[in-house]
């Protein structure tokens, strides 16, 4: 019996061994087909120009499938065509998600999806109708976070969208998915640009491209070349800006990259136009404009085009350009767009001295909520109405909404704007006769002059107060 028993324990160990072996070369053959696939999904990706899809975990879920002989999940085929085409994948997505509204990965994928394509309105949407179960693996929880943080850096909460990227780096590093790494990376480098802190800005932008020339993603490569030059716009550094532009675009004219020259060539643009050199500016967002169908960028460059013949006096080009960069924002219902043309529309109007379009425009514009994200700021559209309203000598409603922007404008700490409207105010006052109150809104404009050091404001200023 004893016997017996020595011999069972030894088969038994002997088939635990084996079981273990088996368990060691199957994984060691799933990891080799993920590699596989990896490097397969990574050489389509070489030559893909912006916008482009990779995600690490549902390539493991993909391999997962053929490893047990079982069919891939839905998201798992939508996710194998958006490798091919974001934007068709989008069609498929859309349907898929009113089937399934609660399906987390088919939310997260078509989030992904719509943000890549720049679809603001839905991307925010479904992030906004996302909630997390309270068991969900790793991997879903740093998508979300990296997702997440996306949608509050458009929402301007620089705070949270830092700290939710933050963590989903790190359960990515853990995870070594790569790719989404530096994407984390990317979004941490728009979140610092944007408030100003370039050196981290740039520190990140180093993090993210070292990952793109390890996985060889050209797009991606001069994406964040160009990003480099974009921060230093951001410093006033024209001539280092306009180097990494260049080195960006290069890379691209070498792999045939379309749509992300034409994004480069809106910043080559915006330096000329920052440096006064209009007919250079309005070559690059001209050839921005006709190379891609990107709305986005082509969106940028008729908004460009439109402050180019603003500028010149041309005001049916403006008004030309003005209109297509309409079309353009309104078709992605992208409403900080929409908004600052709006109000670009307003001040041709205005330049023309056609009063009655102008406030028809601009009264449309503040019944309107503003997006957070908008570069159009309302207290710009009561100043203006204002202006229209001083133009046609109505001074009583001049002067309310004036007092409207300032309030708007302390509110924001916008110190030259409320300049301005103290300066505007001052009119009000001296068309009315009520000199003592005129000079009090001067002085009171040249105290927030000297307070920004607008020597070219304040020296105005001195002079109607002499």
């Amino acid at each position: 019996m004893k016997d017996l028993t020595i011999v069972i324990l030894f088969f038994a160990e002997i088939a635990l061994i084996v079981a273990i072996l088996l368990i060691f070369l199957a994984r060691i053959r799933f990891l080799n087909q993920v590699s596989a696939l990896s490097k397969k999904r990574l050489n389509t990706l070489k030559k893909k120009d912006l916008p482009l899809f990779y995600s690490t975990a549902d390539i493991r879920s993909e391999v997962t499938a053929k490893f047990l002989h079982r069919p891939p999940k839905k998201e798992i085929v939508l996710s194998r065509i958006a490798y091919k085409n974001p934007a068709y994948a989008a069609k498929f997505l859309e349907r898929a998600v009113k089937k399934e509204p609660q399906n987390i990965k088919l939310l997260l994928l078509d989030a992904e999806i719509s943000q890549i394509l720049h679809h603001q309105n839905r991307f925010s949407h479904i992030m906004e109708q996302i909630r997390l179960p309270r068991f969900l693996s790793k991997n879903i929880k740093a998508q979300y976070l990296r997702l997440n943080a996306s949608n509050e850096l458009f929402q301007t909460d620089m705070l949270t969208a830092s700290k939710d990227v933050s963590k989903a780096l790190k359960i990515y590093q853990k995870l070594n998915f790569s790719y989404e790494e530096a994407e984390c990376y990317w979004t941490l480098a728009q979140i610092y640009r944007i408030s100003g802190v370039f050196d981290v800005a740039f520190t990140m932008l180093k993090e993210a491209k070292k990952i793109y020339k390890d996985l060889k993603i050209n797009a991606k490569i001069a994406e964040t070349e160009a990003y480099f030059g974009l921060n230093e716009i951001g410093r006033e550094n024209y001539q280092t800006a306009s180097e990494y532009l260049t080195k960006a675009s290069k890379i691209c004219i070498k792999y045939n990259l379309h749509n992300t020259l034409a994004d480069i060539e809106n910043w080559q643009g915006l330096i000329a136009f920052l440096t006064k050199h209009k007919k250079e500016a309005e070559k690059m967002f001209t050839n921005a404009l006709n190379k891609t169908q990107n709305l986005p960028t082509k969106t940028f460059a008729a908004e460009m085009l439109t402050r180019i013949y603003m500028q010149n006096q041309n005001f049916n080009k403006a008004m030309e350009y003005n209109n297509l960069a309409l079309t353009y924002a309104k078709k992605q219902q992208h409403r900080p767009a929409i908004f600052e043309n709006l109000y670009l529309k307003a001040e041709i109007y205005y330049t023309q001295k056609q009063y009655d379009e102008c406030r028809k425009v601009l009264t449309a514009l503040i019944k309107e909520k503003t997006p957070p994200s908008a570069i159009y700021y309302p207290a710009n559209a009561y100043t203006l109405l204002g202006l229209v309203e001083f133009k046609q000598n109505n001074t009583d409603m001049a002067r309310t909404l004036f007092k409207q922007a300032l309030d708007l404008e302390h509110a924001a700490n916008r110190l030259k704007g409320a300049a301005l409207d103290y300066n505007n105010l001052a009119e009000v006052s001296r068309l009315t006769g009520n000199l003592p109150e005129t000079e009090k809104y001067l002085h009171l404009a040249l105290k927030y002059a000297e307070e920004i050091e607008d020597e070219e404001l304040q020296n105005y200023l001195k002079s109607k107060l002499s």
